[in-house]
C-alpha cells in the first residue's frame, strides 16, 4: 500500500510539497502489476504519456494520454501502462482548505444542490489545460515560491471550471462539498472573518471547542489552528511586503502574541526571516 501524498517521494524524487498542495512528476519505463494506492487527500492525475488503469469495487477506469482523472479520498488498485517505452503523469494532491477558498471565491458558479456516490471522475483535456499542466514542469527543476504554486493551481481550477466538458469537474467539487461536516455558509463565513483563535471560531459556530475542532478537521482536512495560522501567515506576508509597520506590530496585528515565536515559525515556513523578506520586497525598506 502506498499512502499519498505522504509517500510521493517513494514513487518519484520529483516532488513539490507545500502547506496546501503536493505535486509529483511521475515517470516510469517498466510495466508493473496492479498496486494499491490510498489517497489521504483529494487528487487529480494528468496523463502526459502512457495509460493508467484503475480498479474499484464498482468498475474499472482507463485513463489515456491527455486525459484527467479526479480522485476522492480512498484506496484504489492502479496499474501504469507504458506507451512508447515511457509513462509520464503529473499528480496533484490537495487539501479541502485550498478548495474551500476557491469555491468561496467562485461560489456563484456552484449554487445548485447535488449528491453522488461516485469516487472517481474523468474528463478529456484540451489545449489550454495541457498548456497549464505543462507549465508546472519547470517547477520540478527550479525552486518555486509556494504562492506561485497556489496561483497556478487557481489557474488550473478556473480552466477546469470553464472548460466545455466541465461537468465531471463540477460533479467532483460538489461531491467534496457534500462531505463537509460543517454547513457551507459557515465555511464561507470563516473565509470572510478574522478570528484571533480557535475558541472564537467555535463560539461563532455555537459548538463546543471539542466538537467544533473535530468537525472542522473533517471538513477542511487540517486542524482549525493550522488553518487559522495559515491565514495569519498569509496576512503577515502581505503586510511585510506592502506596509511600513515593523515586525512586532505586524506580529500582533495578525494575532500572534510572541514576536520570537512568529519569527521562528516564519523562517521555518518561508526559509527566510520576516525582516529579510521585508528588506528584499518592501519598497519602504529598499534603498
Amino acid at each position: 500500500m502506498i499512502y499519498l501524498p505522504n509517500e510521493l517521494g517513494k514513487i518519484n524524487k520529483k516532488v513539490i510539497n507545500s502547506n496546501y498542495l503536493n505535486l509529483c512528476l511521475y515517470e516510469k519505463s517498466k510495466n508493473d502489476d496492479f498496486y494499491e494506492v490510498c489517497f489521504d487527500d483529494y487528487a487529480l492525475v494528468f496523463i502526459n504519456e502512457g495509460q493508467k488503469i484503475i480498479h474499484t469495487k464498482q468498475q474499472d477506469f482507463t485513463i489515456n494520454k491527455n486525459e484527467i482523472l479526479f480522485f476522492t479520498k480512498g484506496s484504489y488498485l492502479i496499474k501504469d501502462c507504458i506507451r512508447n517505452n515511457y509513462y509520464n503523469s503529473i499528480i496533484i494532491c490537495f487539501k479541502e482548505s485550498i478548495l474551500i477558498e476557491l469555491i468561496y471565491k467562485y461560489k456563484s458558479l456552484l449554487t445548485s444542490n447535488f449528491a453522488t456516490d461516485e469516487h472517481i471522475f474523468k474528463l478529456n483535456s484540451n489545449e489550454l489545460l495541457n498548456s497549464i499542466f505543462t507549465s508546472f514542469l519547470p517547477c520540478f527543476s527550479y525552486k518555486t515560491n509556494e504562492e506561485i504554486i497556489k496561483l497556478k493551481f487557481e489557474e488550473l481550477f478556473l480552466a477546469l471550471l470553464y472548460s466545455k466538458n466541465n461537468q465531471s469537474f463540477i460533479t467532483f467539487l460538489k461531491t467534496i462539498i457534500t462531505n463537509f461536516k460543517l454547513p457551507l455558509f459557515q465555511i464561507f463565513s470563516y473565509c470572510e472573518k478574522d478570528f484571533q483563535n480557535v475558541l472564537e471560531m467555535a463560539k461563532f459556530s455555537n459548538m463546543s471547542l471539542t466538537n467544533f475542532s473535530k468537525s472542522f478537521k473533517q471538513s477542511f482536512g487540517i486542524s482549525a489552528k493550522e488553518w487559522l495560522d495559515n491565514k495569519k501567515f498569509e496576512k503577515a506576508k502581505f503586510l511585510l511586503e506592502f506596509s511600513n509597520k515593523n515586525i512586532t506590530e505586524i506580529c500582533l496585528e495578525v494575532g500572534f502574541n510572541s514576536p520570537a515565536w512568529f519569527i521562528s515559525r516564519y523562517k521555518k515556513r518561508y526559509k527566510t526571516t520576516p525582516k529579510q523578506f521585508q528588506k528584499a520586497k518592501n519598497l519602504y525598506f529598499l534603498h
